[in-house]
């Protein structure tokens, strides 16, 4: 085959064509023998649904669904609730902004749910990983505007069916790769409209595309391969059977430096352009549980136990043909001795016979029959153990049972563990790679438009919003230029004010402490909008927070807690928040934290107790006991350069009052 990497003969353009063709022709033919292979994708797709070889030698066709049982169950374990996480800040970070970010994030994370919310997208890829060894994912910004109107602006991810991926065989990880190749069947109308940029047009090669695409002609799925499960279901694939909406296969290949689209059944380039993302990554991750040498894609969780699976459904396949001819077994019929019409099993039956021995049943010694319980047994030890479902091998104790040892339920719930926490491991990479992504494309897109000047986030839950209260983001301060000159009025009204003219002074000169200033470019001062970068609604049980592009900046470590979404972690939380308030009722943990200048915050740790425990807005039960003040019912007063004790009983002065200018939102603008 010739080189083409080196024909000077070849434009660029066609150059680029013969790269991504000759790539993808190598992933299709790997593909297709990773599919159809014995004991591949499509044998393991088929064990998953329980269907049996055409050529089974059993009368019986009954399936034990244990790879269905063992991967949902460990499914649920594993993804069960929202993910938790944490970012930490490295150099150039800051612990405020990283909360922000965090809650950026988490927001992101329940918003990005096109075509499924991101605990089912993550769902299927651990299930597509176990059946396939390995699943992959899109992580891309998306944009979508209808009527000028912007729909959705944020972070997605969309899981790659394996069948339409391929990647570079020589490497070891999509992290190392130096392509990666993304089949799509579009409609047209898709790839006319669709952005993954604001605002910047996609395909410029898509009217090169129209020319060749026949009238009416589209590109059918099931022409590349055979999609298992519908066949299984006994459906037919659909996609590309749409007169109305016609289906082109576009393939995408993504290198860390450039991005080339190309439609192969017409030999179009769609697009050719660098890498758009400031990450330069292939926005791609990769989700493997079990690496294995050669192969980047990893081993499967299913086909090492296919024999051991067989063999189970043979066992009682056979035991259920054995007992059907115990119950019925075969006759022995002297010929010419019985009327055969009159032979069959029944009340009230009646045979014809010359003779009393023309009509014998087959005599069966039944070992097979006794051995079954046995037999299975073992089998169904071997595939848990294989399975990471159980370490107790061949035990001596029935199973099937409810009477087991300590020992057994212990050594059981150990494997599983070990097997989870190591998957638990791999998942955490998974997604710390998803993750630092989108904090990456936050920076750069989410201020695209040069016009916005802030992203609003609302705040739900008590612990974020006391974080960032505690922090400041809502608080108002008097800054010293401020109480300055209120100390030069007061001075120059001889101390005659009343508290209530001080106070509306003071009030009146605070300025937030994080200030947002809705209107940058506004020339004179005095017309400045100014809020608080964290500000409660009307009903006061929620918040929201401006977040401005300083914001963005800085260098995180994002750390999931994959923990959090297993089965079990609300349980554990909780039982360790009850285990850290029993703790602190300890007379001698309470003189410790007096000796270091430290108190608890009993009632946020109850506010979180009772959270998990499925009280919403909890904060309300508790009601804050005001300090009295010197006078009822007056707040306290600020100390004023100028301003002494406030005399009782003086009069106050009707001289007019200097008042200090406010802006629209009554922030001062001294």
């Amino acid at each position: 085959m010739a080189n083409f990497s080196t024909d000077k003969s070849l434009t660029p353009e066609e150059k680029a064509y013969k790269e991504v063709d000759f790539h993808y022709q190598q992933w299709r033919e790997d593909n297709k023998q990773r599919q159809t292979r014995k004991n591949g994708w499509d044998d393991v797709t088929d064990a998953y649904w329980g269907k049996l070889p055409s050529d089974w030698p059993y009368i019986n066709k009954v399936v034990d669904p244990r790879i269905r049982t063992s991967l949902l169950e460990k499914n649920a374990r594993l993804l069960n609730a929202k993910l938790r996480g944490r970012l930490v800040p490295r150099e150039g970070g800051d612990v405020i902004k990283s909360r922000i970010n965090n809650a950026l994030l988490d927001f992101q994370w329940d918003n990005a749910n096109y075509g499924g919310t991101m605990l089912e997208k993550w769902s299927t890829m651990d299930m597509d990983t176990r059946l396939y060894a390995s699943k992959f994912a899109l992580v891309y910004w998306r944009h979508v505007e209808k009527s000028g109107k912007v729909l959705f602006d944020g972070n997605e991810m969309k899981p790659i069916d394996l069948r339409d991926f391929g990647m570079d065989q020589n490497c070891d990880h999509i992290r190392n790769a130096r392509w990666a190749q993304v089949r799509e069947w579009k409609t047209m109308t898709e790839l006319e409209t669709v952005s993954d940029i604001a605002k910047k047009s996609v395909y410029p090669g898509l009217a090169e595309l129209k020319k060749k695409i026949a009238q009416g002609k589209s590109d059918k799925r099931d022409t590349e391969y055979t999609n298992r499960v519908l066949t299984n279901k006994g459906l037919s694939d659909r996609v590309g059977d749409d007169e109305v909406f016609n289906i082109v296969e576009v393939v995408t290949e993504y290198r860390p430096d450039r991005w080339i689209t190309f439609a192969p059944k017409y030999k179009v380039i769609l697009r050719d352009i660098k890498n758009p993302y400031n990450h330069k990554k292939i926005p791609v991750v990769q989700l493997r549980y079990y690496p294995i040498q050669g192969d980047p894609l990893g081993e499967s969780e299913v086909e090492p136990v296919l024999p051991i699976w067989k063999a189970i459904q043979a066992t009682i396949c056979g035991y259920l043909d054995n007992m059907a001819t115990h119950v019925r077994p075969p006759l022995k019929v002297i010929e010419g001795a019985a009327r055969i019409e009159t032979i069959f099993y029944g009340p009230d039956a009646q045979w014809l016979v010359d003779r009393q021995d023309a009509v014998m049943e087959m005599q069966s010694n039944g070992e097979a029959m006794k051995n079954f319980q046995t037999t299975y047994q073992a089998l169904v030890s071997a595939f848990n153990t294989a399975m990471g479902d159980t370490s107790l091998g061949v035990s001596a104790v029935d199973q099937s049972s409810k009477r087991r040892t300590a020992t057994e339920i212990k050594n059981s719930e150990r494997q599983q563990n070990n097997r989870d926490q190591k998957n638990q491991s791999s998942l955490s990479d998974c997604i710390q790679d998803m993750m630092s992504m989108w904090l990456i494309n936050n920076r750069q897109f989410l201020f695209i438009d040069t016009g916005k000047k802030e992203h609003v986030l609302k705040i739900i839950g008590s612990e974020l919003f006391n974080y960032f209260e505690r922090a400041g983001l809502d608080e108002m301060v008097l800054p010293d230029e401020s109480m300055q000159a209120i100390g030069d009025i007061i001075m120059t009204q001889g101390g005659n004010l009343s508290d209530n003219d001080i106070m509306g002074m003071v009030e009146a000169g605070k300025v937030p402490k994080f200030p947002i200033i809705e209107n940058p470019e506004e020339k004179k001062p005095e017309d400045l909008i100014v809020k608080p970068k964290m500000r409660m609604n009307a009903m006061g049980d929620g918040a929201e927070v401006s977040i401005v592009p300083e914001d963005l900046e800085g260098n995180y470590d994002y750390i999931p807690s994959v923990k959090s979404m297993a089965l079990g972690a609300e349980r554990e939380m909780i039982e360790g928040r009850q285990q850290a308030f029993e703790t602190l009722k300890d007379p001698a943990v309470q003189q410790m934290l007096t000796t270091e200048g430290w108190r608890p915050q009993i009632k946020d740790m109850m506010v979180g107790l009772y959270e998990d425990l499925g009280v919403k807005d909890a904060d309300r039960y508790f009601v804050k006991v005001e300090e009295q003040q010197t006078t009822p019912g007056a707040p306290p007063m600020p100390e004023i350069p100028g301003m002494g004790q406030p005399q009782q009983g003086v009069p106050t002065q009707t001289s007019p009052i200097p008042v200090l200018q406010t802006n629209k939102q009554g922030s001062s603008m001294m």
